[in-house]
């Protein structure tokens, strides 16, 4: 136990000294890592960013609970990555803006940026709460540390690392975290497909039939694949703030395109390797929580030592996915909600997108502290911010041909996060509270079972294009 654990803190020990390495750097290596990377960085930086909490430790326990199904979770990622460098990537590389909200900016002004910006703060202290409730599961899973102490330890270190290093140490450390995660998935299926491995437990039940139906289950229907999976986790990869933080990183558009594309073909295998991950798991432990499957294998079966660098390689991606999701959110609350406030200098920025780094960090470890769920903690984020920013963002480019004002912009935002705030929270209880039963029962036949997630995405569509009308309509009468 002692030797693993040594492992694990020299790993912790070591990103932190990277982040005090780069603790001396601009707002331009801050924020964008001074927009020098090529392909190879680029890609392995969207690929590590993307297998954070959501696709280890909850699509492990999604293979685990439903089977070849759980890697609808990436893979409905991967084809959304797809269209987004073929129309998007380049454009978005072009604009050299810093944040997402600078191009809703540019769109339609402060007045669409700022309400956007604070609706994707709020959004993503969900996402970073789902990493920290990752790792924290992962080592208190493994070590006597418990799941508190753990949630503590592992905030501390991913809001350390982040406030000293910024995108630049972020970018200069992912390429090698990748690497040592996929190292660390492949000793996992290697030592779980050759049986026990320092441990005399007999393997437990067989997998169970269902497990192995794709690409619909008992557990996963039509409707998830077709509806609900598209709409609420692929969107956030066509218009992703975490993602367009590492395509403003890249040197120019090509390199921004390109390394969309390869990143889209890359996540197929890995997601696969995940999700029959976790049906091995099921096959040996029939009986743990979905989200402690892979803690649960990795203490029962891993010999000592080889322990700790397992687990280090699992929380490389999570503090890969947190440390950007992180600096993500604390640059766009500075530079689109707080500065605009005054006309504060680069140098004063920067101290403010520290500042917000802190406080972002500390409202996420209070949400990760009341929402132990991970893959519910990623949904209530991701419905938040599709509902209120996805459709004026993605709007945003084809403006002029759509006839899209500001006004309609900003009632979208606002209406769209209104409901989906009402609809994230309590499983859509107070949602349904709102609208009523008859509204409900419409809403429930009319979008199926999860409408509360799907609602404020389409209202959302519905006001940015009635209002654009009624205001170009006013505008030439």
């Amino acid at each position: 136990m002692l030797i693993d654990l040594t492992v694990v803190v020299c790993y912790a020990v070591a990103m932190l000294l990277v982040g005090w390495s780069s603790r001396h750097q601009s707002g331009e290596s801050y924020w964008v890592a001074d927009r020098q990377y090529g392909t190879g960085r680029i890609s392995a930086s969207l690929l590590i960013t993307i297998f954070g909490a959501s696709a280890t430790i909850g699509v492990i326990g999604l293979g685990y609970s439903r089977g070849l199904t759980g890697a609808w979770w990436p893979l409905t990622g991967a084809i959304a990555l797809i269209p987004f460098g073929l129309f998007l990537a380049g454009k978005v590389r072009d604009l050299e803006v810093y944040t997402l909200p600078d191009i809703l900016k540019r769109a339609y002004g402060n007045r669409v940026a700022i309400p956007a910006a604070l609706m994707i703060a709020i959004s993503w202290c969900g996402i970073i709460a789902a990493q920290m409730v990752a790792a924290a599961r992962l080592v208190s899973g493994v070590f006597p540390l418990g799941y508190a102490v753990s949630l503590g330890i592992v905030a501390l270190v991913f809001v350390v690392y982040t406030f000293w290093g910024g995108q630049l140490s972020v970018v200069r450390t992912d390429s090698w975290q990748l690497i040592l995660f996929v190292a660390g998935l492949l000793v996992c299926l290697v030592l779980l497909l050759a049986g026990s491995v320092g441990s005399a437990a007999e393997p437990g039940a067989s997998i169970p039939t269902g497990h192995l139906s794709f690409p619909v289950s008992p557990e996963f229907g039509w409707y998830d694949l077709l509806v609900y999976y598209p709409l609420i986790v692929g969107l956030p990869f066509l218009v992703g703030p975490d993602l367009y933080s590492r395509i403003l990183c890249a040197k120019d558009g090509v390199v921004a395109r390109r390394s969309v594309f390869l990143t889209s073909a890359a996540i197929v295998p890995i997601a696969l390797a995940l999700v029959v991950l976790g049906m091995l798991i099921r096959a040996r432990f029939p009986d743990v929580a979905p989200d402690a499957a892979l803690p649960e294998a990795i203490n029962q079966l891993f010999p000592i030592g080889l322990k700790g660098l397992v687990i280090a390689a699992f929380l490389a991606t999570l503090m890969s996915s947190a440390d950007t999701t992180l600096v993500t959110a604390s640059t766009i609350l500075s530079l689109n909600v707080v500065s605009p406030i005054g006309s504060p200098s680069k140098a004063q920025q920067l101290r403010y997108t520290k500042i917000c780094l802190v406080v972002v960090g500390f409202t996420a470890w209070l949400i990760a502290g009341f929402q132990q769920g991970i893959i519910p903690a990623l949904l209530l984020g991701y419905t938040i911010y599709v509902g209120g920013v996805v459709v004026p963002t993605v709007l945003s480019f084809f403006r002029e041909r759509l006839g899209i004002t500001a006004t309609g912009a900003m009632w979208a935002v606002l209406v769209g996060g209104a409901f989906a705030i009402l609809g994230g929270f309590r499983g859509g209880s107070l949602l349904r509270a709102v609208v009523g039963e008859t509204a409900d029962s419409v809403f429930r036949t009319l979008l199926g079972p999860r409408y509360p997630s799907i609602l404020p995405l389409l209202l959302s569509l519905i006001v940015i294009l009635s209002v654009s009308r009624l205001s170009s309509y006013g505008t030439k009468h």
